[in-house]
């Protein structure tokens, strides 16, 4: 009887934990991003989206999220919709029960990059301006350079005076085929410099470029900068059968090659005509 009583009041719990309302804090509730959601953001976010919620929330807008106690929900639907950016931002950062928190994982701007692509999921969405009176966003600007005696991507970070900024978040990315590989987040040191280590035997082009992209942050300023350097060995693209044919291309191929090799397509294709066009005759006299 009381392991019963006791099964009905952990049960009791759960259902009560799952239909409670989350109280978000009214100054997070107002809280909006200084920086314009655009394409890059809802991108970004779609690559944090899939690493970290799809496996809980489910595909938007397919209603295939996990079946738990609190519903993650989908974050297409109208109830995750009626969230404000605020609430949005803190339910990801702070987390409750089953849902983790991310602002240990993720930068703010990161966080950002998940609403943006929360929201691109409602078309009647139009994102709110901040209020910018009494904030100082810095100005930002990124100095690229690559040591190649020690290997590393050199980034300084300046101030609109030409001065070292110290406590700025900084990240680089090489841009690849399949996306952007991440290759560090560091904070820079007393000088502006934050230092990145680059294989070099990293896949480049010919010349041995790579294109980097460099991100900074501090407080509301932030900076992108992309850039191609010269950073890694060569690559040499070899034809996969040079050396293993007469004629690795139809160029180097002799006349008469060309001449037998098209008199043999057309004949095959005559002879399929003309077995087609027989069948299509003996069908017609029976």
């Amino acid at each position: 009887m009381k392991l019963v009583t006791l099964l009905i009041a952990v049960f009791a719990s759960i259902t009560l934990l799952a239909v409670e309302d989350w109280d978000v804090p009214q100054v997070e509730k107002e809280n909006v991003s200084i920086l314009m959601f655009d394409e890059e953001f809802v991108t970004q976010g779609q690559i944090l989206y899939d690493n970290s919620c799809k496996s809980c929330h489910g595909t938007p807008t397919q209603k295939d999220f996990s079946l738990m106690l609190p519903s993650p929900g989908d974050v297409a639907s109208i109830d995750f919709q009626k969230n404000t950016d605020g609430e949005l931002f803190h339910k990801i950062k702070a987390g409750r029960g089953s849902m983790p928190k991310f602002e240990d994982a993720y930068e703010q701007d990161e966080l950002w990059y998940l609403v943006a692509y929360i929201r691109s999921f409602n078309p009647n969405y139009e994102q709110p301006k901040p209020n910018l009176e009494g904030i100082v966003i810095p100005k930002i600007t990124l100095d690229l350079s690559y040591d190649e005696n020690v290997d590393k991507l050199v980034v300084k970070t300046l101030d609109e005076n030409g001065k070292a900024m110290q406590d700025v978040s900084v990240k680089a990315f090489i841009k690849g085929t399949f996306g952007n590989f991440l290759l560090g987040k560091v904070e820079c040191n007393e000088l502006g410099i934050a230092y990145f280590n680059v294989d070099s035997k990293m896949p480049g082009d010919e010349s041995g470029n790579l294109e980097v992209i460099v991100k900074a942050s501090k407080g509301y300023g932030t900076a992108k900068v992309t850039k191609t350097m010269q950073m890694v060995e060569p690559v040499i693209h070899i034809s996969a059968i040079e050396g293993r044919h007469l004629w690795s291309t139809s160029k180097k191929a002799p006349y008469w090659l060309k001449i037998t090799f098209l008199i043999t397509i057309i004949s095959i294709w005559g002879a399929i005509f003309y077995i087609l066009f027989g069948l299509g005759k003996l069908k017609k006299h029976s």
